[in-house]
Order: structure tokens, then sequence, then C-alpha cells
């Protein structure tokens, strides 16, 4: 039961990391704010989603055992997508500054 344990590992990784991630990238993203209304929420979660996995794939070869760090990964991944998917819908319904 230790892979359902090192999925659930992951998830929490992932989610620590897209956090800081999604707003570090809506910042550094405020130049897109002038073109069209999806294209900075989906540059920021595409950044995001991929700072997150990287660092979940740090967090699991690091810290799970040796023949579990796939099932870290693949949590990581999946509540990274999920985390991404709410984070754009969120963003997108942000108000534009004038």
């Amino acid at each position: 039961m230790y892979g359902l344990d090192a999925l659930a590992h992951g998830a929490a990784a992932a989610l620590a990391a897209v956090l800081p991630a999604v707003f570090l990238f809506w910042r550094l993203t405020a130049l897109l704010a002038s073109g069209h209304r999806a294209l900075r929420p989906f540059v920021t979660c595409c950044a995001a989603y991929g700072a997150m996995a990287a660092a979940g794939g740090i967090w699991a070869l690091g810290f799970e055992r040796p023949g579990y760090a796939d099932e870290a990964i693949g949590g990581a991944l999946i509540a990274g997508a999920g985390f991404a998917v709410l984070a754009f819908l969120i963003l997108l319904l942000f108000p534009r500054k004038a």
C-alpha cells in the first residue's frame, strides 16, 4: 500500500510547489496583460505546471523510496494538472485593469 502513500506524497509536494509558482509567474507575465484575455492566465498556468513538475520530480527522486518515485511523480502531475486547470479558470475571471 506504499504506492498510494507515495501518490499522496507527490500530490502534496505538487500543491506545495504550485501555489508560489502561480503567484510568481502571474507577476512575471504582467506585460502580457494588454494581449488576448486568456493569454496571460494560460502562460502563467503552463509555466507553473512546468515548475511544479520539476519540483515534484526533484522531491520524489530525493525523498521517496527508489521503487516508488514514479508513483510520486504521477501523483504530482495529476494533482498539478487539476490545480492548473482550476487556477486558469480563476485567473481568467480576474477583473482586468484599465
